[in-house]
């Protein structure tokens, strides 16, 4: 079920500070992040960035937005389609983000029912928002995980499956000494062990 929201700020191209309007408003009031569901804009450092995020700020600017729940990401934030308009002509903000070329359609966590495959298709034909370069634009997936990458120097990169091979090593050798304990301790030959034979 949609309900009205209040835009309280709006943090990049597909995150917002949201807080429930009307009676439940009243009941609920502080405001919460949440995420746009099906899709994912250039992040604020990326080319297109700033430029994403004003955009959204124009689609949510005049009120009358309506916010319907699909899930909450790891993150704790709440992931909704937004819709603004009145009930007869209600037109999703989340599609026309993709249809201005101003976000990528996130494949990986759905919406092709919804229409973002056709409105993503449409918005590279026509060279809208992000799809104007000729270069090629990187997606902000990839963007993200490469900035992850260059944080974290290529020596602890490359320590990390060390430290779990000398950790399993450890507890190998652990249990080696433990099973040659029980082997040459009178007492414990009593017990039958199957893998002592």
């Amino acid at each position: 079920m949609a309900r009205r929201v209040k835009i309280r700020r709006v943090v990049d191209g597909d995150s917002l500070e949201v807080q429930y309007a009307g009676f439940y408003g009243r009941l609920r009031r502080r405001p919460f992040p949440v995420r746009l569901y099906a899709i994912d804009a250039p992040e604020l450092s990326q080319p297109d960035g700033t430029t994403a995020r004003a955009h959204l700020q124009s689609l949510v600017r005049r009120g009358g937005i309506r916010m319907e729940l699909m899930d909450t990401d790891r993150y704790g934030r709440r992931v909704a389609l937004l819709y603004r308009g009145r009930r007869g002509r209600r037109r999703s903000v989340n599609l026309a983000m993709v249809q201005d070329g101003m976000a990528h359609w996130y494949r990986r966590y759905g919406g092709r029912e919804l229409g973002f495959d056709r409105a993503e298709a449409e918005a590279r034909a026509r060279r809208r928002g992000i799809w104007r370069h000729r270069a090629g634009v990187q997606r902000p997936w990839d963007y993200r995980a490469e900035q992850r990458n260059r944080r974290q120097p290529a020596g602890q990169r490359a320590r990390r499956p060390l430290r779990r091979l000398t950790l399993a090593a450890v507890l190998l050798l652990i249990l080696a000494a433990a099973i040659y304990a029980a082997a040459r301790c009178e007492p414990l030959r009593q017990i039958p062990l199957p893998f002592l034979g």
